[in-house]
C-alpha cells in the first residue's frame, strides 16, 4: 500500500512540474509578446533616450519610465495592455538594457563617484544621493571605500577652496561655521576634526 502512495504520490508530482514548465512556458510566451508591443517599443525608444544623454542607476531608470509611462486608464485603452502590462514591460525592457550593456549600475556609480567628488561632496552624502538611484548599496559603498586619507584630503581640499587655508580658526563662531560646512558637504565628525591643521 505504501508503494503505491508513494506511487501516486511521484506522479502527482511529475504532473506539478509539467503544469509548472508549462506555466513558465506560456509565462515567457506572454513576455515576448508583451515585448513585440507598441507600448514597448515605446518604452525602449525612451529608455535607450535617457541612457544617451547619460548614464542612469537602475532604480533611477524605472522611476523615470514609470512616470512617463504611468499606469493609467487612457494608456492602458491607447496600447490596448492589461493592468499589471505597464510594469512588467518597464521591468522587460531594464533587464534587456543590462543584458545588452546598455544600463549599468556599476558604471553608474563609477560616474557619479568622481562627479560627486569633483564637486566637493563627502562620503555621507554622496551614499545618499546614490542610494536614491542604485539599488545595489554594496556597491555603492565599495565605491566609496577610499580610506580616510583620501577623504581628509578631499575635506582639506574643500576647506582651502572656500576658505583659502585649512587652519584651524581661533574664534570659536568661525570654526562651528566651518565644521557646519564640512558637514553639510557630507563629511563625518572624525574627519571633520582631523582636516584642520
Amino acid at each position: 500500500m505504501k508503494d503505491a502512495e508513494a506511487f501516486l504520490k511521484q506522479l502527482n508530482n511529475q504532473v506539478e512540474d509539467t503544469a509548472g514548465s508549462q506555466d513558465l512556458d506560456n509565462q515567457d510566451e506572454a513576455d515576448q509578446g508583451l515585448l513585440a508591443s507598441e507600448l514597448a517599443y515605446q518604452v525602449e525608444a525612451k529608455a535607450v533616450a535617457l541612457l544617451a544623454m547619460r548614464e542612469h542607476g537602475g532604480r533611477e531608470l524605472r522611476q523615470k519610465l514609470r512616470q512617463k509611462f504611468p499606469e493609467s486608464v487612457e494608456l492602458l485603452q491607447q496600447y490596448d495592455v492589461q493592468c499589471g502590462d505597464v510594469e512588467r514591460i518597464i521591468g522587460l525592457v531594464l533587464e534587456k538594457c543590462r543584458v545588452n550593456n546598455w544600463q549599468s549600475d556599476q558604471r553608474y556609480v563609477e560616474q557619479a563617484v568622481q562627479s560627486y567628488l569633483g564637486k566637493g561632496h563627502g562620503p555621507m552624502k554622496i551614499a545618499q544621493k546614490l542610494k536614491q538611484t542604485c539599488a545595489d548599496s554594496g556597491l555603492i559603498d565599495a565605491e566609496l571605500d577610499l580610506g580616510d586619507e583620501e577623504w581628509l584630503m578631499q575635506a582639506r581640499a574643500v576647506l582651502e577652496k572656500k576658505y583659502g587655508d585649512t587652519v584651524k580658526p581661533s574664534s570659536r563662531n568661525e570654526q562651528g561655521r566651518r565644521m557646519r560646512f564640512l558637514q553639510s558637504r557630507g563629511f563625518p565628525p572624525g574627519l571633520i576634526w582631523k582636516a584642520f591643521d
